[in-house]
């Protein structure tokens, strides 16, 4: 198949008027991959907007041509088995960034990523952008609050992925617990098993209310897991997906590796919102845990009255048991604490109790 940025300076020399030809390029951003809008073109000609709208619908018009068509119809022919492959449906920005390929090759793509150059990227996104518009079978739907841009080859699909999307936002907000991709896809295959896999992705993608965060967890967009509004949110993230205490200074590095902004973050701010915020506790030197893991706060002989407060007298191996289980610290240290006899006693049956 031919590149279809090539493919579009084809069919433009079928326009036969040199302004109309130029309105479609500067709307459709053919040649640098911005889109011009219709008071930026009116303005620098000395006509109207509704003028400019005429121009570009005549220069359409003049693209809808059975020859267009033939010369077009390999392009279609992805496009369709590529949105029919995905549910009928498929957010705009993701479409094109899928279809790159056809453009670029992959090293060539990698290479704009790293330079963070992305105008001739934008040549192919805008190229399949005119193409998509030319298609008969294809329609694009505009942004609204529940859903960004899409292209449908068949609009019924948005109500589909409405259903689809309304059903997994209650699941959300009733078990509040952010799922893995496999997970997320399984949940939506039990409500909805017609739908295939890369379907129900689609349909989350183009969805404004659940997103995916860069670890690759589901859940409702809002939600700081998800769209992270700072250090603090960012490292309950990281904890979270490791599943284990970690020092200040490793949650720190995690961020900066897993969670890039901007805004690099330091081990002393780390640290700070993790000593304030109650989702973290502090189990031991320097390691933080989240508290919905069970950790409590406090010394450790604060942690063993905590235990024998709520279970009784115990021995010592119960209760070096269960403080293990709040605090990361030596068993050694377990055990010190408890022979201090202002705060522990212990019975003729070998239980400690609180004094």
């Amino acid at each position: 198949m031919q590149n279809p940025i090539n493919v579009v300076n084809e069919i433009l020399e079928i326009i036969p008027n040199g302004r109309t030809k130029e309105v479609i390029v500067r709307r459709f951003g053919l040649s640098d991959g911005r889109r011009h809008t219709l008071e930026a073109i009116g303005q620098d000609h000395g006509i109207t907007r509704e003028r400019v709208r005429q121009i570009e619908e005549s220069g359409l018009n003049a693209l809808k041509h059975a020859q267009v068509a033939a010369k077009l119809k390999p392009i279609f022919d992805v496009l369709s088995a590529h949105l029919a492959e995905h549910g009928e449906l498929k957010k705009e920005s993701r479409l094109y960034d899928d279809l790159a390929y056809v453009c670029y090759p992959a090293k060539e793509i990698e290479r704009m990523r790293k330079e963070n150059n992305f105008k001739d990227m934008e040549r192919c996104r805008s190229a399949f952008y005119l193409i998509l518009t030319l298609g008969s079978d294809f329609e694009r739907i505009v942004e609204d609050e529940d859903f960004y841009s899409v292209w449908t080859l068949n609009k019924n699909s948005l109500k589909i992925a409405k259903r689809t999307v309304d059903s997994l936002v209650k699941h959300f907000g009733a078990k509040k617990q952010v799922l893995k991709n496999a997970e997320f896809v399984a949940l939506a295959k039990d409500l909805f098993p017609e739908l295939s896999e890369k379907a129900i992705l689609s349909y989350a993608d183009a969805s404004k209310n659940i997103e995916q965060n860069r670890l690759g967890y589901y859940g409702l967009a809002h939600w700081p897991e998800i769209s992270p509004r700072g250090v603090k949110d960012k490292a309950y993230i990281v904890l979270k997906n490791i599943g284990k205490p970690l020092h200040f200074s490793g949650v720190t590095s995690l961020i900066n590796e897993s969670l890039p902004s901007d805004r690099q973050a330091y081990v002393q701010t780390v640290h700070n919102e993790l000593i304030k915020d109650p989702r973290f506790v502090l189990v031991g030197r320097g390691l933080y845990a989240l508290s919905e893991w069970g950790y409590e706060p406090g010394t450790v002989a604060e942690t063993i009255g905590q235990v024998l407060k709520k279970d009784g007298p115990q021995t010592k191996e119960e209760i070096t048991t269960k403080v293990l289980q709040k605090r990361l610290v030596k068993e050694n240290t377990i055990l010190i604490n408890l022979q201090n006899r202002k705060l522990f006693v212990k019975d003729g049956q070998g239980k400690y109790s609180v004094k």
